[in-house]
């Protein structure tokens, strides 16, 4: 059975079908180039996205790398 989980991602609720932050990009349909995550104010390695489980509530944050000057 395919589970459905409420999280916080970049301030703001989120439902998505998962439990993994692999999960939650592909759900989002995200790129996974010059991106980086936070868990519940800890980041991420990317090696670490397709094994680190969501809970209902864990706050996410999304950051991406703008190039400019």
């Amino acid at each position: 059975m395919t589970e459905r989980l409420t999280i916080r991602l970049n301030d703001q609720e989120h439902e998505f079908v998962g439990r993994t932050l692999q999960d939650l990009l592909e759900g989002l349909g995200r790129d996974q180039q010059g991106i980086a995550i936070a868990v519940d104010q800890q980041v991420v390695p990317k090696s670490r996205w397709a094994h680190t489980e969501l809970a209902s509530g864990s706050q996410v944050y999304i950051f991406e790398s703008i190039a400019g000057g």
